[in-house]
């Protein structure tokens, strides 16, 4: 079965709260990459103690939980996206840029430029940049909305 044809189910793990980074990390390491049984491992800062295990079936990720530090021994729950779609919430850009981070503009005339951020205004939304492809230093406020961090290459 291709893995386009498998149907992936999202799992909660019943996990020690504070301690679901942990865990994720921990069943990351066990996981086998060439395996497509576990497409994804979550947590969700909203929700204490719950580790969410993307997969193909209960049995694989009861066994790949079994075992694990920190993970209670509650039957795996399958949940809906539904149910988790009230606490998936997208940051805006704005709080995912730091100064002297390398980003991208993909909007406005400046647009595929890279720049290096040497401020961030959170309260107007603006940040300003100094571009990397100028041969002296130019600085220009850019708003947030029209960037978006560059690729580490």
């Amino acid at each position: 079965m291709s893995q386009q044809e498998k149907k992936y189910q999202i799992f909660a793990i019943r996990t020690t709260v504070g301690q679901e980074k942990n865990v994720a990390r921990l069943l990351m390491n066990r996981i086998d990459e060439s395996s497509d049984e576990i497409s994804s491992i979550f947590i969700l800062p909203m929700i204490k103690g719950y580790v969410f295990v993307e997969g193909v079936d209960k049995d694989k990720v009861a066994l790949v939980t079994q075992g694990v530090m920190h993970v209670k021994s509650k039957p795996v729950t399958a949940v809906t996206i539904d149910e988790l779609k009230d606490h998936i919430v997208e940051r805006p850009v704005i709080e995912t840029i730091n100064e002297g981070a390398l980003v991208e503009v993909i909007a406005g005339p400046l647009r595929g430029v890279t720049g290096k951020v040497l401020r961030v205004d959170r309260q107007k939304n603006l940040v300003t940049i100094e571009l990397i492809e100028s041969t002296y230093p130019l600085p220009i406020s850019v708003p947030a909305r029209h960037l978006r961090p560059a690729q580490q290459r």
